[in-house]
């Protein structure tokens, strides 16, 4: 009898081919797959940098305090003649919206989350930065940025802003009463 001659894979064959497969897929998935969510990390870190700074030079543009002479910068608030600097306990924003903050610490716990960011200008700016928060903190501080209990001539800005992935980014400034 003449041998018949052999057409396709026998049992053995396919399910050597689909353990083979099986492990191809289980490397696949726990070593190259999760790579591909990091690819766009160093886009959003692009993001949170670029809003971060554009958070920080608004707080820059503005006034020390609410008590600083805005008319040329003759008197300094704390000075002789010139009112008392703002008190710690009194940081934060003196009723008005963000378009009108005027001085540093308006910005003192402004947290902005999705879908609310916006610019200075109450421009909508959460179609560029999906996913994004931001938290802002301000104390006085020593010339060096350490939070101080009490009223000095500096004043620490911390912007944390948060990544659709959860990273934190933080951008600390400090401001001087000069």
């Amino acid at each position: 009898m003449v041998p018949r001659q052999q057409q396709g894979f026998t049992l053995v064959e396919i399910i050597v081919g689909i353990v083979t497969l099986g492990i191809a897929l289980t490397i696949l998935s726990t070593l190259l797959f999760p790579q591909a969510k990091r690819g766009a990390e160093p886009i959003l870190q692009m993001r949170a940098s670029e809003l971060g700074i554009a958070l920080m030079s608004e707080i820059r543009s503005q006034s020390f305090d609410e008590n600083s002479d805005r008319s040329g910068g003759g008197l300094r608030c704390g000075e002789t003649g010139a009112p008392a600097c703002t008190l710690p306990a009194n940081l934060g924003d003196d009723g008005e919206d963000r378009a009108s903050f005027n001085d540093v610490d308006d910005y003192h716990q402004l947290q902005v989350v999705i879908p609310n960011i916006t610019n200075t200008l109450n421009e909508d700016l959460s179609s560029r930065y999906p996913g994004f928060s931001y938290a802002i903190d301000v104390c006085y501080s020593n010339n060096v940025g350490v939070c101080q209990a009490g009223v000095t001539n500096f004043k620490r800005t911390q912007v944390t802003i948060t990544t659709p992935l959860g990273q934190d980014f933080d951008f600390t400034g400090i401001r001087g009463n000069f």
